[in-house]
């Protein structure tokens, strides 16, 4: 994404009272630091993400983080927007620590409007925390957050600006099967009987530590006045 986005999120950590641990923004031209897995394809495309299938069927997750890919604390906010090009799942993941081990992630699912909050293994097992319904089309760009915070889990969406981010989440659970810091990740997704193809982008990722307030109009307004 153009230059202005890292300015604009670096505003957004100082005034949301929170500290900015990783960000990436994709404009090196590589994903040079991520772990790849899955049966997936990884590019990056004028700026941007790409996650997206080998072949018809399969998932592939990228993992990252602020200490040689780990995170340095348990306790963090991952911020990116996503746009799903075709496929049946994309989000993001925190707390990641190898497949036999629970993780959280934020899913978003067009073909049933809905985003879903769950703890999750890579055998398959998974447990739904909470969802939200919101209508997902493919081919626009949206908002997502996952923040983990102690046993708290909390995920939003949003579509427009970065800062147009809500106050209210709108998902949140308590779970406590999970408090490892691990690392963060992006993923995508295609699966079914239907052999669905699958692609998304991703693009501004930043994790941040947990959000302790919100930006208000009044001050992306001077933002946007000074020229960032």
């Amino acid at each position: 994404m153009v230059q202005i986005l890292p300015l604009l999120l670096a505003v957004l950590c100082s005034v949301c009272f929170a500290d900015e641990l990783f960000l990436d923004n994709f404009n090196d031209g590589d994903d040079l630091g991520w772990t790849r897995l899955g049966a997936a394809g990884f590019q990056v495309i004028d700026h941007e993400y790409y996650i997206h299938a080998l072949g018809d069927r399969g998932m592939g997750k990228s993992l990252n983080g602020d200490n040689s890919g780990v995170m340095s604390t348990s306790d963090y906010s991952v911020l990116c927007s996503i746009l799903i090009e075709y496929g049946t799942e994309a989000g993001i993941l925190a707390r990641y620590q190898g497949e036999d081990d629970w993780y959280y992630r934020i899913v978003l699912r067009p073909q049933i409007s809905k985003i879903l909050l769950q703890r999750k293994k890579d055998s398959g097992v998974l447990f739904g925390l909470d969802e939200y319904p919101f209508t997902l089309e493919f081919g626009i760009s949206y908002w997502i957050r996952l923040q983990v915070q102690g046993e708290s889990i909390k995920g939003r969406i949003w579509q427009g600006s970065v800062e147009d981010e809500p106050d209210l989440w709108h998902m949140e659970a308590t779970d406590p099967f999970q408090l490892n810091a691990g690392s963060f990740g992006l993923f995508a997704g295609g699966y079914g009987k239907e052999k669905v193809s699958w692609s998304s982008v991703f693009d501004d990722v930043l994790v941040t530590t947990p959000l302790s307030g919100r930006l208000s109009p009044l001050t992306w307004g001077s933002i946007k006045t000074v020229g960032y």
